[in-house]
């Protein structure tokens, strides 16, 4: 049976993160109104990825979200400057979308919808549910409200999104995203989210605390990365909150919700 679509069935309700845009608060925020759409620039179908290897020798493949007023191209030279390997030149794919290298599993047809892309490659498996079942294990600080954008990904269908506190287990038969704050340093980049494609997981989502930002903005940063760890890339329309380069939108727009369910058709159907 598909688990019902629900937040406060996860037992955490009583430690929730408070999920106002100030860390005094624990009252919901306002059901935010999305930005209008945008035309979309060069820069907009330009992702920076970084690959490399976990302890186990797995490949990993990471979106980093430049700052405002940072380009592409500018976070790659900054990546590179303060010693990150693996960065990817613009038009690069990962190895993991390249289907003749022979280590690399066959890819994954790249699907989009409208604004919504799909970041190739990074699929969640069914394992017993009808939908995969995604918890989000959160570890950041309340100045994050990660509580409120796991709210707004599961009014999507086709894949079920939880929350948990940080120091819970991940339950048995369900994959789990951990999302963690910290002062990363003024690299060019706001947000990360890193997957690894051959194992199906873990996912880990970086939230930088180095540059001073709003808290509406704070609020677009961690919905943009949920977006990445669902299996979404960037979204052409400002609309959306997986819009890159520019932090307006707050949720996800109708296209982001339109694809996911393509991405992840109801299984047995």
């Amino acid at each position: 049976m598909r688990l019902a679509k629900r937040f406060a069935a996860i037992g955490a309700v009583g430690v929730l993160t408070a999920v106002a845009l100030t860390t005094s608060s624990n009252a919901q925020p306002a059901e935010p109104v999305a930005a209008p759409a945008a035309a979309a620039t060069d820069s907009d179908h330009d992702t920076v990825y970084v690959t490399g290897k976990d302890r186990a020798g797995n490949l990993t493949v990471t979106i980093y979200d430049p700052a405002k007023g940072v380009t592409p191209d500018q976070l790659r030279d900054k990546l590179r400057r303060s010693g990150v390997t693996g960065v990817l030149d613009k038009g690069q794919a990962p190895p993991s979308s390249q289907p003749n290298q022979s280590t690399q599993p066959k890819a994954l047809a790249c699907l989009s919808s409208g604004t919504a892309r799909q970041w190739c490659d990074h699929q969640w498996d069914y394992g017993s549910y009808n939908d995969p079942q995604i918890y989000f294990l959160d570890s950041s600080s309340s100045a994050w409200p990660v509580v409120a954008s796991v709210t707004e990904w599961n009014r999507s269908t086709g894949i079920d999104s939880y929350w948990k506190s940080g120091s819970s287990a991940c339950p048995t038969g369900v994959h789990c995203v951990t999302v963690n704050n910290g002062a990363y340093g003024a690299t060019g980049w706001l947000g990360l989210t890193s997957w690894t494609p051959n194992t199906q997981g873990p996912v880990s989502v970086k939230l930088n605390d180095s540059y001073s930002l709003t808290a509406a903005e704070r609020r677009t940063i961690a919905c943009h990365e949920l977006g990445h760890a669902l299996s979404l890339n960037h979204n052409t329309s400002t609309s959306s909150c997986l819009y890159s380069g520019t932090y307006i939108s707050l949720v996800p727009n109708a296209d982001d919700y339109k694809l996911l369910p393509l991405i992840y058709p109801r299984a047995g159907t």
